[in-house]
């Protein structure tokens, strides 16, 4: 473990959190108190609704991804960024041809042992202390409730 880490020593993992289709892979680094993940999510990816105790923000680096927020929708495309409030119902879906690429950050750190590969970020000798790390929660919420209203019969 290092303060830096160069982009090959970042391995891709699989999400291992249950998704509703697609796939997504990830990059993941953390610190104590916040961490950063760049997420490549496949074309059909749809995300359970979840919730965290973080407050997420994200970037779009390429193609384009719904986000679903607290009864909201919005796409967001490459160069937008967007804000998940802390314990906020949130889920995904690309329901593009392409991959989208977007970076997020939580802060604190969201739970970097659900991740694969997941590199903590610390110099040589420190102790991480991912004591105030959060989990996600995974919720029986039906999004095709909102998703209903939003897409109509494209569903």
């Amino acid at each position: 473990m290092a303060l830096h880490a160069k982009a090959d020593e970042v391995l891709e993992g699989e999400n291992v959190l249950q998704v509703r289709g697609g796939s997504m892979s990830t990059k993941m680094v953390y610190g104590n108190d916040c961490n950063m993940m760049v997420a490549t999510r496949a074309p059909g990816y749809h995300s359970n609704p979840h919730r965290h105790d973080c407050e997420q923000i994200n970037y779009v680096l390429s193609g384009e991804v719904w986000v679903f927020c607290d009864g909201e929708a919005f796409l967001m495309k490459k160069g937008d960024f967007s804000r998940i409030p802390r314990n906020a119902l949130h889920w995904a879906w690309n329901r593009g041809t392409e991959d989208c690429v977007l970076v997020e950050c939580h802060a604190p750190a969201a739970d970097p042992t659900v991740r694969k590969a997941a590199y903590g970020l610390y110099k040589d000798g420190e102790t991480p202390d991912l004591s105030t790390a959060v989990k996600t929660y995974r919720t029986d919420d039906d999004p095709s409730v909102i998703e209903r209203k939003i897409f109509g019969d494209k569903l």
